[in-house]
């Protein structure tokens, strides 16, 4: 058998983080099952679920899906038991699955603001809006001081450019300060190692500073009407420069990000 490859953080007697192949899932253990988010494929739903086996005997009974993109939502088969959780906004995206990924049915499209109880923990579940995709749910544990979040950073490094398409950075800016709103003493983001909430405060930083650059630009543009702001879309990108980013990774796709910030505002997506 080969070795496995997973980082596994323990957060509290009951809650854990699992990195895995590129993703992070949180792990939450309770009295006759385990609660857990992105599975992400069916091999990689295989190999966690062998990294909980490890924690505990439980079956996982509950599946919480971050967002409608395929690659985080795939695998859910693997738990045949489990309760799959996913925003209400996810549902037309996933009928539109041509891929297989999705998953075949949901069981709970939730609302806004839902509370799980896994044993003795407590498990919100909150939709602040688009964010990355429309259907975002972010996870916040209050007792253990833990969030979690899907595809709005990465650590030390501005999002690659091919994967701002569906982001809504409005949405991004107002989840992100959101969470750092709770004074978390863990931030998961799925595609990091990492569990510093300091990163999740650069990251909003990011969202807030970007803003900052465009809104008064953006708004001067729109009073003078649509060929300014036409304009500004093909100068501003290109004119924004955000030196507290500067030794990021992919700091040079900052214009995209402008862009993106951009349409979020005046585009509404």
């Amino acid at each position: 058998m080969a070795a496995s490859n997973a980082k596994v953080t323990q957060i509290s007697e009951n809650v854990y983080a699992v990195f895995l192949d590129y993703y992070h899932s949180l792990v939450v253990v309770g009295d006759k099952g385990v609660l857990i988010t992105d599975p992400a494929n069916p091999a990689r739903a295989e190999a966690l679920q062998a990294e909980i086996a490890k924690l505990t005997d439980l079956p996982v009974t509950q599946v919480v899906l971050s967002h409608e993109h395929y690659d985080h939502v795939g695998g859910t088969e693997v738990f045949q038991d489990a309760t799959i959780y996913a925003h209400q906004a996810t549902r037309p995206v996933f009928r539109i699955d041509t891929t297989g990924q999705a998953p075949a049915s949901v069981d709970q499209y939730v609302q806004d603001n839902t509370t799980l109880k896994i044993g003795k923990t407590q498990v919100d579940l909150l939709h602040y809006g688009a964010a990355d995709g429309v259907g975002m749910l972010a996870l916040h544990l209050p007792a253990e001081k833990v969030v979690f979040t899907a595809d709005l950073y990465e650590t030390n490094q501005l999002t690659d450019q091919r994967w701002l398409a569906d982001s809504n950075y409005l949405g991004s800016r107002k989840l992100l300060n959101a969470l750092t709103e709770f004074k978390p003493e863990y931030a998961i983001t799925t595609h990091s190692a990492e569990l510093d909430p300091e990163q999740l405060q650069l990251a909003a930083d990011f969202y807030n500073d970007l803003y900052a650059a465009v809104e008064p630009a953006l708004s001067k543009a729109m009073a003078e009407g649509y060929p300014a702001v036409i304009a500004l879309m093909s100068t501003l990108p290109e004119q924004v420069k955000l030196d507290k980013y500067k030794d990021f990774k992919n700091y040079d796709h900052l214009p995209a990000h402008v862009e993106r910030m951009i349409f979020s505002i005046f585009h509404g997506g």
